[in-house]
């Protein structure tokens, strides 16, 4: 397996990071060792929420560990007040937990960029591919900018009523051909992912919010995880200097959680998803990388392993590899049978599902007293805004830099619509004029006086422009920053953080 080509700095993650007292390890210690089997098993598995009132049940009656909830059922549960109904409902979750004397684990998606689970009323925040870009362009005081937008999100995630957060991304991008990851990476850059994804961890933690670094040991491959199981093809030598890179700077950091990826690492255990493998998971992340946080599984309900492991297998196969929480089977009720089952016969051992248990809820007890952070949700944009101006790109620009007075933009709906938000504050007038294509899904590329991409930055290789910006997020933060570049009230000195196939802009 691989090993750790460095010791770790033995101030690092015991002495410096967030992390649960000895009095919180020892309380979650209890806890765990008094739970009966009929508890243990519920609390190994985090639901996939089908409705309020089953998860509600799941937790009072099978002690889940916790419950996703994901996408649309976010928005069905909302009417005119959503930040006020999701932290109702949030409330519930803990209120159906209640007695078992530490909170209830609730976790959001809530990357940026296009994976953000719940938007309005919260800030929203650019992609991750934005951390890269501010880092490589600006060093020190990029990585500040990235820390201050997941402590802010974090902040804002926790006034919400989460207490996870499924992020940040350690993956690292393998260009136009990743299926799935694209944006949500900070770069192909390992060196700079890992410093990405270090700054992002500390800003989560500061908020006192529970972060996973996903998807380990690295979803940089071609297959899409959701459909398929991918193969990562790096050998061993490859894994230690290119994959493994984020996710040993984030152990070495401190980092609370780490999430498995459903992944055939051919040069560990051939054939046999990662998230499913006790050689990646127990030999490699938890003893040749010296882990000691928690280990949660990718979601069970992709087709990377519900073609391979039917009903609750899946849920038992995750937990013995060495996973402390197995997220969203997608059967609950099948899930929870299965893992009783086997904690019954031995399958599980007994012994590693309570250290499993003490291990999670001494995060949760330590995430609960840890200090709120103030600011109310959507009061951000502040810092959103400042990562965008941080990260965004100049890729091509004509000599003299020409001056905008007006502008006519296109591109998708939502795109376009924070634009004419940000130009109108900004006194910058919408009509004729300097003409502004922005790129993004569905708009992969276009001709125009200026082009601009809002997600991946590949589009603008193949777009028709005297002037392309990078831009990586397409909200009303992210386009204010744009604004103050094509004003000349700010200068876009981000780096782009993958290969484009474009020459570097002249200078004037």
């Amino acid at each position: 397996m691989y090993k750790r080509q460095a010791q770790r700095d033995e101030k690092t993650a015991v002495e410096t990071g967030w992390v649960p007292t000895d009095a919180e390890r020892a309380e979650a210690v209890e806890k765990a060792d008094a739970l009966p089997l009929e508890d243990l098993a519920g609390q190994l598995i985090i639901a996939r929420s089908f409705s309020n009132e089953q998860s509600l049940a799941l937790v009072r009656d099978r002690h889940f560990a916790g419950v996703m909830v994901t996408g649309q059922q976010i928005l069905d549960v909302t009417t005119d007040d959503p930040l006020e109904d999701v932290k109702a409902f949030n409330q519930q979750l803990q209120e159906a937990g209640a007695g078992r004397g530490f909170p209830v684990m609730v976790p959001i998606d809530q990357e940026g960029g296009l994976v953000a689970r719940l938007t309005d009323p919260l800030t929203t925040f650019p992609t991750f591919m934005s951390a890269g870009a501010a880092i490589a362009g600006h060093g020190a005081d990029g990585a500040a900018a990235v820390t201050a937008a997941t402590r802010a999100s974090g902040a804002e995630l926790r006034a919400a009523g989460y207490n996870t957060v499924l992020a940040p991304d350690g993956d690292i991008t393998i260009g136009p051909a990743d299926p799935i990851i694209g944006s949500r990476s900070a770069g192909s850059d390992p060196d700079v992912v890992a410093q990405a994804v270090v700054a992002a961890v500390d800003g989560y933690s500061e908020a006192g919010v529970i972060s996973a670094v996903k998807h380990f040991p690295g979803h940089n491959v071609s297959t899409d995880s959701h459909k398929g199981l991918p193969v990562l093809d790096s050998d061993r030598a490859r894994l230690r200097s290119h994959d493994l890179k984020p996710f040993e700077a984030a152990i070495a950091d401190a980092a609370p959680g780490i999430m498995t990826g459903h992944l055939d690492v051919a040069a560990i255990d051939k054939g046999v998803p990662a998230s499913m493998s006790r050689k990646v998971i127990t030999t490699g992340l938890r003893e040749n990388l010296d882990f000691d946080g928690l280990v949660i599984s990718d979601s069970l309900g992709m087709g990377a392993v519900m073609q391979r492991y039917p009903g609750g297998d899946s849920t038992v196969e995750a937990i013995k590899a060495g996973s402390d929480l197995a997220l969203m089977p997608a059967d609950n009720e099948q899930a929870y049978d299965a893992v009783l089952a086997a904690l019954r016969s031995g399958e599980i051992p007994e012994q590693q599902a309570r250290a499993s248990a003490a291990r999670t809820i001494a995060y949760l007890l330590h995430a609960e007293a840890s200090p709120e952070l103030p600011g109310e949700p959507g009061s951000h944009g502040d810092e959103s805004q400042a990562l965008s101006a941080m990260a965004a790109t100049v890729v091509a620009h004509p000599c003299p830099v020409p001056s905008i007075t007006s502008v006519s933009p296109s591109g998708s709906s939502e795109a376009v619509a924070a634009f004419r938000v940000a130009a109108q504050e900004a006194g910058l007038p919408i009509g004729p004029g300097t003409s502004v294509a922005l790129l993004g899904p569905g708009v992969s590329a276009a001709s125009a006086d200026v082009v601009v991409s809002t997600d991946t930055p590949y589009g603008l290789a193949r777009s028709a422009a005297p002037t392309k910006v990078a831009l990586y997020g397409r909200d009303v933060p992210a386009m204010r920053a744009l604004v103050a570049v094509l004003t000349g009230d700010a200068r876009a000195q981000g780096r782009l953080p993958v290969d484009v196939g474009l020459p570097a802009p002249e200078r004037c």
